[in-house]
């Protein structure tokens, strides 16, 4: 697994996705999320929040070395999330992982 520190992805572009009916979140992402009370559109909202400065890392994925996807770290009434997402072709992007960031 390769790691940058540069965003991989426009973030401009990904709060429109995310408001857009191709926003797109795997199984796993969607039960962390209501596991920490939010609902589909308490993420798009939370993924609005996001700003430059929570970026914490771009990496590849562990199948595909090929295959970036950006990490944020964004505040959040439900404290600190570990929010990642990557390029997909039919969605845009796909959100990845949306859960409470684990110190460490």
């Amino acid at each position: 697994m390769t790691e940058k520190r540069k965003p991989t992805y426009d973030l401009d572009a990904v709060r429109a996705w995310a408001r857009s009916s191709r926003f797109s979140i795997t199984g796993s992402a969607l039960r962390s999320a209501a596991a920490l009370g939010f609902s589909s559109p308490d993420v798009v909202t939370a993924i609005q929040t996001i700003e430059r400065k929570h970026f914490a890392k771009s990496m590849t994925s562990y199948a595909d070395h090929r295959e970036w996807q950006d990490v944020y770290h964004v505040p959040s009434e439900a404290g600190l999330l570990y929010v990642k997402f990557r390029a997909d072709l039919v969605t845009e992007f796909l959100l990845l992982s949306f859960k409470e960031k684990s110190d460490g």
